[in-house]
């Protein structure tokens, strides 16, 4: 269960982060405050999960972006990487992320963290309940499905 208290945790983190991040030393960052009533939710392919950034955008040509990510129960997004490695933690759901040549996927329930660098992997959402995770990456927001050895898929 997704409580408001580990979403407005998740989105003031990167936030101020960000902020930070884009501030100059003597600039004081300002406060930005997203309500979840707010967010614009876009599916990532037809059918497919969807996302709602807050920092960025899927078109952004930098980064750093942020954006919530929700998937239905038993997706699995297939071998795929991105330009830039992210942060993410899991709201509500349990996913399973797994990179070429880790060991097996722990499951990750609420409240879970996980760092995803710029390699060949593929995140799952386990059956049983929807997922909604928070993505933070440094750089911009890229995904390129791939076969398991990296090699670009296309259609």
């Amino acid at each position: 269960m997704i409580t408001k208290a580990t979403t407005c945790a998740a989105l003031g983190l990167t936030i101020a982060v960000a902020a930070r991040a884009d501030a100059p030393k003597a600039q004081v960052p300002q406060l930005v405050q997203v309500p979840a009533s707010s967010l614009t939710w876009t599916e990532f392919f037809p059918g497919g999960p969807q996302d709602a950034f807050v920092i960025g955008s899927r078109d952004a040509k930098r980064g750093p972006t942020a954006f919530f990510f929700k998937m239905k129960a038993g997706f699995d997004s297939g071998w795929h990487t991105h330009e830039s490695a992210y942060h993410a933690v899991v709201l509500a759901g349990t996913v399973l992320e797994t990179s070429k040549g880790s060991d097996a996927a722990k499951p990750l329930g609420p409240g879970s963290y996980y760092f995803q660098p710029a390699v060949v992997h593929r995140t799952a959402c386990a059956k049983g309940a929807d997922c909604l995770t928070y993505i933070y990456e440094d750089g911009r927001f890229s995904f390129t499905p791939t076969t398991e050895d990296g090699k670009p898929v296309t259609k």
